[in-house]
């Protein structure tokens, strides 16, 4: 299939059903049944084999070598459902009330709550999941608050977290780049860790994607998309009421707290584990994410439910742990199905393989050696819902195009990075799509359909600096024809969508 058209039938027929059908689930299972399809030829016995060994393969795999579980899927889903439950927890002791009552003295508008999500998505830079699930739970009753909308909530979460995650070199996205750089083996990325700090003045996706959300938020722009989907499916937009007395706010405070301090902790102690490094960067590359995000989860949970129990009634821990788990039920259905159709999009169907062969008609043109590079980056990881996996498939071509036809490997490694953001993030199965939605508490379409033109927006002034830094050999002109496009345009919108 790495050679036919036809390898890109499946992420377009997701794309194109979640555009129309609204029913992200719907979607990516269909995706998955036609990928069985073109693979198994329509055989019945082989066609529901192939379905049932790609979703169960997320949960467990059972080969020659023996039977094995994936524990990084299974901490993850570990992790929701105690966050989940770790919300309920908060709520039901009237902790949040007491947040609001206390936050009304210093918020005064949407554009302040929605301020408070921009600067925790800034300074949470060590992982992407994390980043955007605790960001949510920071700031979404902020913004119920003043009637900001939970898609605008995860608009913020998803632009800040990945974009913060790739321009802070010391992440787990960080340590990921510098791996896949070091196992390629070229000579151009060799000294990938200072390629990667080069490469960050010029990775204008990830920076235009902040200022974007700073725009967006100063000058309250809200896009046709915006307008039309708010707060789709929400129910629980009023605060709970509590009778009797509500915990403090430092029940909150000390709540999330714990939870950061345990899973960096956590993450840090998990990655000296695998490296016997203490070195920084080695640190971060070894370290178990999943593990980290359970275990830390459980430890502030447990934490939470014993400074809670004066404030919560008596054997009520048990509904709020079902509760707990309903309300995150739908986004683990979500991304057990994304996490399914991943593996089949890229290793099975090639999609990523017939893109990037693409690049090899336009070797010729130097001077369009990024730009090309970004598109083709970016639709991968919009068709395949990974940008780390558009990573490892462009990172090596992008070093050939250099070594053959000459260029910048900085401009080239930065091209590669923007496009593949910006396809994770405009992607509707990107796991980060569903996790922002998660987070902020809306529906994933409506989350997908409400960032898409943003982002694309900001994806076509990275794209004109791009070029502009391609044909001018500077990429500080570049970054500053493309912000102040950005800006500008972003000004004409704001005077049109408020």
């Amino acid at each position: 299939m790495g050679h036919s058209v036809y390898s890109l039938a499946v992420p377009f027929l997701v794309i194109f059903m979640v555009i129309f059908t609204k029913r992200v689930a719907l979607s990516l299972f269909s995706g998955i049944v036609l990928g069985a399809l073109l693979i198994t030829d329509g055989r019945l016995i082989s066609l529901v084999s192939y379905i049932y060994s790609k979703i169960s393969a997320v949960f467990y795999t059972n080969s020659p070598s023996g039977f094995h579980l994936n524990l990084s899927s299974l901490c993850v889903f570990g992790f929701l459902i105690t966050l989940g439950v770790l919300s309920q927890v908060i709520a039901s002791s009237g902790a949040i009330n007491s947040f609001v009552h206390w936050a009304k003295n210093y918020v005064k508008s949407p554009r302040q709550a929605e301020g408070v999500a921009l600067f925790a998505g800034l300074v949470i830079f060590i992982d992407d999941y994390f980043n955007a699930l605790i960001v949510g739970q920071i700031s979404r009753s902020l913004s119920d608050m003043h009637k900001s909308s939970r898609e605008r909530l995860a608009y913020i979460i998803d632009s800040t977290s990945a974009p913060v995650c790739l321009l802070m070199p010391i992440s787990s996205w960080g340590a990921y780049i510098v791996g896949v750089m070091q196992n390629e083996g070229s000579p151009l990325l060799k000294d990938s860790f200072a390629l990667l700090l080069a490469s960050i003045g010029s990775n204008y996706y990830a920076w235009f994607a902040l200022f974007a959300v700073f725009l967006a938020i100063v000058w309250q722009i809200n896009l046709p998309a915006m307008q039309k989907y708010q707060n789709v499916g929400v129910q629980d937009l009023q605060m709970p009421t509590k009778e009797g007395k509500s915990a403090p706010v430092s029940l909150l405070i000390t709540s999330i707290a714990s939870l950061i301090v345990s899973i960096t902790a956590l993450m840090f102690y998990t990655g000296y584990i695998h490296s016997q490094s203490k070195e920084i960067l080695d640190i971060l590359k070894h370290t178990n994410s999943a593990f980290s995000l359970f275990v830390g989860g459980l430890f502030s949970l447990a934490l939470c439910a014993l400074l809670a129990r004066p404030y919560l009634a008596k054997n009520s821990f048990w509904g709020l742990l079902k509760k707990g788990f309903l309300s995150m039920a739908g986004a683990i259905w979500v991304l057990v199905l994304a996490w399914a159709i991943g593996p089949m999009i890229r290793d099975d169907l090639q999609t990523g393989v017939y893109l990037a062969s693409l690049l090899q008609h336009f070797e010729g043109v130097f001077l369009l050696v990024p730009l090309l590079l970004f598109l083709i980056s970016g639709f991968i990881a919009f068709t395949t819902g990974t940008s780390w996996g558009a990573f490892a498939i462009m990172l090596p071509i992008g070093a050939g195009m250099v070594s053959v036809v000459g260029g910048d490997i900085v401009l080239v490694l930065s091209a590669i990075l923007s496009g593949a953001v910006y396809g994770d993030h405009a992607s509707p199965i990107s796991d980060t799509t569903i996790l922002s939605a998660t987070g902020a508490g809306c529906s994933v379409q409506s989350h997908f359909l409400t960032q898409l033109p943003y982002a694309t927006l900001t994806a076509a002034c990275a794209m004109c600096a791009f070029l502009v830094a391609s044909l001018t050999l500077s990429k500080t002109i570049g970054f500053l024809v493309g912000l102040g496009l950005l800006v500008g345009l972003f000004y004409f919108l704001k005077t049109f969508f408020k």
